[in-house]
């Protein structure tokens, strides 16, 4: 059997790091750190365990509270109009967050009583701004970076699709802690963490406190929803916790079992780990399709790599064909050097047998001749006038190659905004000589954005290769 390749995240909890890995079946802590000491300029990469430096940060988990949301009202759906109106009022209401456009996702909301039809959720925490850059000078830049509180709605959007249609609370209690998160139809509102530690003693006392801090929540997400809370699920080690609580709340209370929850296969781990103990490799797994934030400028890079990928195939199978090439001209060689070997087996000529060869070898070459998709990126690059940038490209080499490609022209006004498409348009024509000719009427406008000094805007094409 093959052995399970180890993947590597980290998680944030208690103003710790953890160096997490898992083979696909468990999960073990690493190594640890204080926060603060790996922040501090004095911690170099030599003082982490040499198994660990080189290994793929497929994923940051950081408190829920690092992470804000908001929601927006904007009538396109298109990425390129959207991304930078998205990034305009995140830069507006945290200019002191200078790289906040680089770190938000958003998804859209099709229920028209939401306010706004665009949930938009960025970093809101200084510090794990200084940790992402600690973590990419060491070279083990994350990947992805989500809180628990999204992975919980996916795992229960997958254990409980019905009851994730309306309001939901769930209470995950721990031996130190309990954690609390509250969905409306399935989009996380808020959480809230009680320390037990804070609360002085029997388990009453504690019982009375999570009693509290629920009725609390429930009266916030009310207020915020104007809905009631439909259904509360409880994940705890004790199974008396959920009758004992649905008595004190007066409300019904169903337990998570530890089965149904998927625990994970390390229970050593769950004091360190706090919320994110229970989840399982699978729960993490990006199949799961749960919110995460990846660094722009980074994910632009990883959406490049097959493209990348391709270029190295084809040029593999170019040489592989030319090598064959050379191989059949010295066979045909040394078969002229002896005419009565040639065409023996095949009753064929040397000249028949070349002919045939030539034919096949240009419909391998055929179907390999067409645009590189390389060059036409580097070439689209050059077509471009400074104040035009490219937003997503899209390449299509198959039967008919083309590419699309959505843009933000910046400009003072109309007149400047033509003049650079004028531009663009010629310098398209003059780098793609072989491609029709496009015209302004096969630029697709979108929606003109007003910003402080200038105006944005954005446009789409399609050229044909």
């Amino acid at each position: 059997m093959f052995k399970s390749k180890i993947s590597g995240m980290t998680v944030v909890h208690d103003d710790r790091l953890f160096f997490v890995s898992h083979d696909g079946s468990s999960i073990g802590v690493d190594h640890e750190v204080s926060l603060d000491v790996f922040l501090a300029d004095d911690f170099a990469l030599t003082s982490l365990p040499i198994t660990i430096r080189n290994r793929p940060n497929r994923l940051l988990i950081v408190p829920d509270y690092w992470f804000g949301q908001t929601s927006l009202t904007l009538q396109s759906q298109k990425r390129s109009v959207v991304e930078p109106f998205v990034e305009r009022n995140l830069l507006s209401e945290h200019p002191d967050l200078p790289e906040i456009g680089l770190f938000y996702g958003y998804v859209f909301l099709t229920d028209p009583s939401e306010n706004g039809n665009i949930s938009t959720f960025f970093l809101q925490e200084p510090k794990c701004y200084r940790l992402y850059q600690k973590l990419d000078a060491f070279d083990m830049t994350p990947f992805d970076l989500t809180i628990p509180a999204y992975v919980w709605e996916k795992k229960l959007s997958t254990m409980h699709p019905d009851a994730m249609t309306s309001g939901v609370g769930l209470i995950h209690k721990l031996a130190s802690a309990s954690y609390l998160y509250f969905y409306h139809k399935g989009q996380f509102l808020f959480s809230r963490s009680i320390q037990s530690s804070d609360v002085s003693g029997e388990d009453a006392n504690v019982l009375n406190a999570l009693t509290y801090e629920i009725n609390q929540s429930v009266y916030h997400f009310s207020q915020k929803k104007k809905a009631d809370l439909s259904h509360i699920f409880i994940h705890s080690s004790r199974a008396e916790d959920a009758a004992a609580l649905a008595e004190s709340l007066g409300k019904e209370v169903r337990a998570l079992d530890e089965g149904e929850a998927g625990m994970i296969s390390s229970p050593e781990a769950a004091p360190q780990l706090g919320p994110c103990s229970i989840f399982s490799p699978k729960d993490l797994a990006p199949s799961r399709k749960y919110q995460a934030i990846a660094q722009k400028d980074h994910a632009k890079t990883r959406e490049w790599r097959p493209v990348q990928l391709v270029g190295a195939i084809v040029g593999i199978l170019l040489f592989l064909i030319l090598g064959i090439e050379h191989f059949f001209l010295i066979e045909w060689l040394q078969r002229e050097k002896n005419p009565d070997i040639a065409g023996v087996m095949t009753g064929q000529s040397s000249s028949e047998i070349i002919a045939q060869y030539n034919e096949s070898l240009d419909l391998i070459l055929d179907e390999g001749r067409g645009p590189s998709a390389w060059k036409t990126t580097v070439d689209l690059a050059r077509c471009l006038p400074k104040n035009i940038r490219i937003k997503q490209m899209k390449l299509a080499m198959a039967e008919m190659p083309a590419v699309k490609i959505s843009c933000v022209v910046r400009a003072q006004d109309m007149a400047d905004f033509k003049h650079s498409l004028s531009m663009l348009l010629e310098n398209i024509g003059d780098i793609f000589p072989g491609s029709p000719k496009l015209e302004k009427r096969d630029i697709e406008l979108g929606e003109i954005l007003h910003v402080q000094d200038h105006m944005e805007y954005p446009i789409q094409l399609e050229l044909r290769l």
